[in-house]
């Protein structure tokens, strides 16, 4: 049962991945012009920061991008997790992306005390819950260039445990949780190191 409940998350996450751009360039013909990068909260969830820590995990596992820890971001960063005003102006039942909204010195300040080539930032501002627990954790993020903080890609995602569409699942326990952000953030690394010519072979 356990094993059906893991393939129906799985074959969820691929149908709701597959409606978003999870990830996509500002610039088709964009370049990369370095190789580090940390991954970073946009907000002081909980969620958000486990998330972050697995998209970090993710890039290192699936790109050729050299991964700053997320440990070691997250001490170089005074007060971490801060709260960074967001890419969307609403976040209820899903995101309207408004990309222009982010606070672009916040992330500069950020990226300078990284000393990082990019950064790229997550938010999850809203999730999905049902009977108690939590279904669907929304996500949106953007990726910068340093030092300028320049924006050089972007997309949006979400995690899904135990509920595909309106077929209902019992609730999700904590390892569903956890493996609908693993494959959600092994899908999205994935996505940015093709499009940034990084991918792991």
């Amino acid at each position: 049962m356990r094993q059906a409940m893991r393939v129906v998350a799985v074959l969820g996450l691929m149908l709701l991945t597959g409606c978003f751009e999870t990830f996509s360039l500002v610039e088709t013909d964009y370049r990369p012009k370095g190789k580090s990068i940390a991954v970073i909260a946009g907000l002081d969830s909980e969620a958000n920061v486990v998330v972050a820590q697995r998209m970090a995990d993710a890039l290192k596992k699936n790109t050729r991008l050299q991964v700053l820890p997320h440990k070691q971001a997250a001490q170089a960063i005074p007060n971490y997790p801060v709260r960074i005003k967001g890419p969307y102006n609403y976040a209820f039942l899903e995101i309207e992306p408004e990309y222009g909204n982010t606070d672009r010195k916040k992330i500069r300040e950020i990226q300078q005390k990284l000393g990082v080539d990019y950064l790229y930032v997550i938010w999850t501002p809203t999730a999905t819950v049902t009977q108690g627990s939590i279904h669907q954790l929304h996500a949106i993020a953007q990726l910068f260039e340093g030092p300028s903080a320049k924006e050089v890609g972007n997309g949006k995602f979400m995690m899904t445990a135990g509920r595909v569409g309106c077929c209902l699942m019992p609730a999700p326990d904590d390892k569903d949780k956890a493996n609908a952000v693993n494959d959600s953030c092994d899908y999205v690394a994935r996505e940015i190191g093709e499009k940034l010519g990084m991918l792991k072979k």
